[in-house]
């Protein structure tokens, strides 16, 4: 139903349609980039060695979301930048079986024993998914960061092999 295929520069489009807000854009990428998100911005970001970015392709050949597995050292690699951009598509199960084709990729091809990935702790419904995939939450201290006038507190999670 769905396949992951290199997220290109040209993809960058679909980012500054989804994201809308600043405070969409630091649900979805954290502070790695400034509001509104920009061509020249996806360029250096995809320029990471470490990265590994996705876009998320329907059956139907359309580009729904994005996902990036980044290398941390020879035992974890990190899910980040998890996004089901296309609102028709949300809530079909579609985000559990994307990170479920990812920690396979990150075990199988990577080779890694161990994946972790930040949620900010009132996203309930991003945090049931993981949960499906066998994330649970680590004993890392949680941290914080401040989006407009809030504070958004961000919890670890991963999964071993």
């Amino acid at each position: 139903m769905i396949d992951l295929a290199p997220f290109e520069i040209e993809d960058w489009k679909y980012l500054s349609k989804w994201i809308k807000t600043e405070e969409e854009l630091v649900q979805f990428a954290g502070p790695i980039f400034n509001f509104p998100i920009n061509k020249v911005q996806v360029q250096n970001y995809l320029s990471a060695e470490q990265r590994m970015v996705f876009k998320v392709i329907h059956e139907q050949y359309s580009t729904i979301g994005i996902a990036e597995i980044c290398v941390e050292n020879e035992r974890v690699a990190k899910l980040a930048r998890i996004l089901i951009g296309d609102n028709s598509m949300r809530g079909k199960g579609i985000g559990t079986r994307l990170i479920q084709q990812l920690v396979i990729y990150v075990f199988e091809k990577l080779n890694k024993q161990r994946i972790i990935l930040n949620v900010f702790s009132w996203n309930s419904s991003a945090i049931k998914c993981y949960e499906k995939v066998g994330f649970i939450k680590t004993d890392k201290a949680p941290t914080k960061i401040t989006v407009g006038n809030k504070q958004w507190e961000v919890i670890e999670m991963e999964r071993t092999k």
